[in-house]
């Protein structure tokens, strides 16, 4: 698994699904996550977060804070 940090630049919702971009360095990371975990997490444009990308698959979750 990678893990890449990154920010939030754009930002798609309907009621069912959203795509985020994460711009993570040299890297944009595109990831179809559901409305209702965006919400939760409280994704928006310019956000931090953490793109886990294991095979085809992309998750996306807050960075750990200490």
């Amino acid at each position: 698994r990678e893990y890449e940090t990154g920010i939030a630049a754009t930002l798609f919702s309907d009621t069912v699904m959203s795509q985020v971009e994460l711009l993570t360095g040299n890297l944009s990371i595109v990831s179809l996550v559901s409305t209702e975990a965006v919400r939760e997490l409280g994704l928006q444009v310019g956000s931090i977060a953490v793109a886990q990308v294991k095979a085809t698959n992309v998750s996306l979750q807050l960075p750990v804070t200490r």
